[in-house]
């Protein structure tokens, strides 16, 4: 290697356990020691490890049992090659590139120099195989159940299998590591009396202690998480994904009535949703270029149709649609900070419509923008222009289309600060017009997708203090949202489009969906409330007292069946190689799905008439 290739293997050894706790002179004479390989992916060919340390410069690997379940995946600054070079991988370990990648790699002589004259690094290295055979054990010794696709209400209770192992927070750190051992999990639980305390796992032994030098008769508390996350036991499993995934935690304590009951890793969603929404999540999260993420567009429509097909109920798949929308959002906005460089301020990437409201179907365009921390110079401005635009491309290439109406951040007029923000939605209730609420009720929509969320408080805050005392604006927003009717006529007959390319056919989005998300939004932005999405709206509204009970329990209702016909609609569209759309032939309905559709397009125009008394009388005409 020449001098800039020696500096830049140190700069990366630098940031590599347990590397980064040599000195700068020590890391000179490993990089000289390394040799680089180009390694293609083979995600059907296992790698051939030949007497190495192999440490991962670019790229990504997983390694898998002897029986193809999945122990763990690995990704830049992490290492494999250990149980080979320390006990000739007698656990049948296997490992395969799931991303083209380059790795250096270091002789099984020179390992052994390494262990010999650093003790910590040998015990680096013993902590790492050790958790291999641990979770390689765990995963042969378990009864394997086939892997079918499992709804996402599934409650985490039913995916618990064991109980949790715990001990005390103030034994020592080397006790911590012996009971993990013993019981062969990868995190162990501390208590304080009856009550969880925090929570150490294998990663916090390996990095804070290990690599550290620390003495291993501190308390374990000392290297431990103090008040960890937790989710209750019958959360949904989807949401125990989503607090991982947003906190980025591998380890998620599991409560029943305050006492913890179990812990679920990310190990063990990965490997028990190996086909589902879930598995895309984490693959979209590790693409590291645009073309690649691109690549993996195709798989939602596939997956969404196996969720249609066993009938998650619509709130679920929304759920879904939205939590893959937010990973395309987030790698794409992380692959454009790879490429821009650092951004220059604090920012948040908004979502308007329905991704913020999270019913996005197959067919949702772009509705999205930016926070500034403050208003930016003419080079921040410039840098901001660049990443907005890089995202909006990239989301298009994704299939996440273009807005039409240009609502994206690619456009100036929608990356604003905290105080342009504020005055925006100041000019949208002080002069409410109805052209002016038709083009911007969307921006009522609101939800953070990435960046720094504290952003968007202020502004929500300002809104709730403005909005319910607003009586003319949201006179305006409700005639605005009465604008469409459902499409039942007298005697409770549809009302079909009489002409165009979906001549006879029923419009579920802007007479059905719509008519209920402008209801839902006109109720919350009256009572203060923050949240986007439909469903959790009305039940918010219902359970402030703001809205007849039995309405917002039937709008519900509405919302879920129309949902349901829209979605399952274009999933077989889409399974046909047809363009996905909103309209439905009713004709091709059962008897009793027409009669139950009636009656939700009767429930929304009662529901429309009730608003309209509530919160227009005295504005009309």
């Amino acid at each position: 290697m020449n001098s800039d290739d020696l500096h830049d293997v140190i700069e990366f050894l630098g940031r590599t356990l347990p590397f980064s706790a040599l000195s700068d002179d020590e890391r000179l004479e490993v990089a000289r020691r390394l040799s680089i390989d180009y390694v293609p992916r083979q995600q059907k060919s296992a790698l051939t490890l030949t007497g190495y340390l192999y440490l991962i410069r670019t790229g990504a690997f997983e390694l898998r049992t002897q029986n193809d379940e999945l122990i763990d995946r690995l990704g830049e600054h992490e290492l494999f090659g250990v149980n080979t070079l320390l006990e000739g991988n007698t656990g049948g370990i296997r490992v395969f590139a799931i991303e083209d990648a380059l790795v250096f790699k270091l002789s099984s002589d020179d390992f052994d120099m390494l262990c010999s004259r650093y003790t910590q690094m040998r015990q680096f290295f013993l902590q790492i195989s050790e958790q291999r055979h641990r979770q390689n054990r765990l995963i042969l010794d378990r009864d394997v159940q086939p892997r079918f696709e499992q709804p996402l209400n599934q409650s985490v209770r039913q995916f618990l299998h064991l109980a949790p192992v715990v001990g005390q927070s103030d034994i020592s750190i080397r006790a911590a590591a012996g009971i993990m051992r013993e019981h062969r999990v990868s995190s162990l639980l501390l208590m304080d009396g009856d009550n969880l305390a925090g929570i150490v796992t294998d990663r916090d032994l390996r990095n804070r202690a290990v690599a550290e030098g620390m003495d291993l008769t501190l308390p374990v508390s000392s290297i431990a998480t103090d008040e960890p996350c937790t989710i209750d036991v019958d959360a949904p499993l989807f949401d125990a994904q989503k607090l991982m995934t947003q906190q980025h935690i591998h380890h998620l304590p599991v409560m029943e009535k305050s006492r913890p009951v179990g812990v679920i890793s990310a190990t063990d969603l990965v490997r028990a949703q190996q086909v589902s929404s879930l598995y895309l999540i984490n693959d979209i999260q590790r693409q590291t270029s645009l073309d690649a993420l691109v690549e993996l567009r195709h798989l939602v429509p596939r997956l969404i149709h196996n969720w249609v097909q066993a009938d998650t109920n619509p709130y679920e798949l929304d759920q879904i649609l939205a939590a893959i929308g937010d990973a395309f959002v987030q790698r794409c906005v992380r692959l454009a900070l790879l490429e821009l460089g650092e951004a220059p301020m604090r920012f948040a990437w908004l979502a308007f419509g329905s991704q913020a409201r999270m019913d996005q179907t197959f067919a949702s365009d772009q509705d999205n923008a930016l926070i500034l921390a403050r208003e930016p110079s003419a080079q921040e401005a410039n840098y901001f222009a660049a990443l907005s635009d890089w995202v909006c491309v990239a989301l298009d290439r994704c299939g996440y289309l273009l807005c039409p109406g240009n609502i994206m951040a690619s456009n100036p007029t929608w990356r604003l600060s905290v105080a342009g923000w504020q005055a925006a939605f100041d000019d949208w209730i002080d002069q409410p017009t109805p052209e002016v609420l038709l083009n911007n009720s969307i921006f009522f929509d609101v939800r953070v997708i990435d960046g720094d969320a504290s952003l968007l408080e202020p502004i929500q805050a300002h809104l709730s203090a403005r909005a319910p005392k607003a009586d003319i604006f949201l006179a305006m927003l409700t005639q605005t949202a009465l604008r469409r009717r459902p499409p039942l006529g007298f005697f409770r007959q549809f009302v079909l489009k009489s002409s165009g390319e979906h001549e006879d056919t029923l419009d579920l989005k802007h007479r059905g969906v719509a008519l209920i998300n402008d209801l839902a939004r006109v109720y919350a932005l009256a009572s203060g409330i923050r949240v986007a999405n439909t469903q959790d709206r009305l039940l918010a509204v219902k359970a402030a007292g703001a809205i007849d009970p039995e309405l917002a329990d039937s709008l519900v209702e509405a919302w879920s069946l129309i949902t349901e016909l829209r979605i399952d609609g274009q999933s077989h569209a889409l399974a046909n190689g047809e363009q996905p759309t909103s309209f439905i032939d009713p004709d091709s309905l059962s008897s009793l799905t027409r009669a139950h559709l009636k009656d939700a397009f009767a429930t929304i125009k009662r529901a429309q008439s009730l608003a309209l008394q509530r919160f227009a009388r005295g504005h009309l005409g």
